[in-house]
């Protein structure tokens, strides 16, 4: 069984794909006693290309500091650029797609690419010199892959987030289920936060099978708009 940080990505111009355990980290892969298979998991494609461009023109309303979370393709990195942020900060952990990420960035100078694992680098990103705190951001995007290896801190983050925004900071994130009342970031019911949704109209046949989102009754991406209450 491959994990996704040993697993070779598979690079082509409409995805990226690599052969692993798709229950990495579940009781059922730690437990097991048949060996579980690798299959190609699907990181990111193509189609999802005027969704990340919805979520760059929201997170960047305001302009100022940018935090991506996961670089995948750089499709929603190359939406956040073309707002010209006064800085972009990416967190990525894989380290193939971090070449990739830093490559990409290397002719960006508001561009600063940070390898890890988002929970452990999140406390670290700070501000001021003499007497330091959390960065600020005014817009945050979070879009990391969701294997059950990094998608067990996902509940958490609106906690962990709270110190790095500011009263306006937009926040979003991709939401792979095509209904409106859905917790997976964990903002829904959050003291904290009012969430609302953006409805995208998303053409079912065009996407590929792994997503959740080709199997949407009404043909709808609702995109999760959240701020500070």
């Amino acid at each position: 069984m491959t994990k996704f940080l040993d697993a070779e990505m598979d690079f082509k111009p409409e995805k990226i794909t690599y052969m692993g355990n798709p229950l990495e980290s579940t009781s059922i892969a730690e437990f097991s006693i048949v060996e579980i298979p690798d299959e190609e998991i699907l990181i990111m494609h193509e189609w999802e290309s005027y969704l990340m461009k919805a979520h760059a023109d929201f997170v960047c309303e305001i302009g100022g500091d940018i935090l991506e979370f996961g670089f995948g393709m750089g499709l929603s990195a190359d939406f956040i650029q073309e707002h010209n942020p006064k800085s972009h900060i990416i967190i990525e952990i894989h380290p193939q797609i971090i070449a990739k990420a830093k490559e990409w960035a290397a002719d960006k100078p508001s561009v600063t690419i940070v390898e890890g694992n988002w929970v452990d680098v999140l406390p670290t990103l700070k501000q001021g010199t003499i007497k330091t705190e959390p960065k600020k951001f005014d817009g945050l995007f979070f879009d990391v892959i969701s294997t059950p290896y990094l998608s067990t801190e996902f509940i958490k983050f609106p906690d962990l987030i709270l110190p790095h925004l500011k009263k306006k900071t937009r926040v979003s994130h991709f939401n792979p289920v095509f209904y409106e009342e859905q917790n997976i970031c964990g903002f829904t019911n959050h003291p904290k936060y009012n969430v609302t949704y953006d409805r995208i109209p998303i053409e079912v046949k065009n996407i590929p099978k792994e997503y959740s989102l080709s199997k949407s009754p009404e043909g709808v991406y609702y995109m999760p708009k959240v701020f500070l209450k």
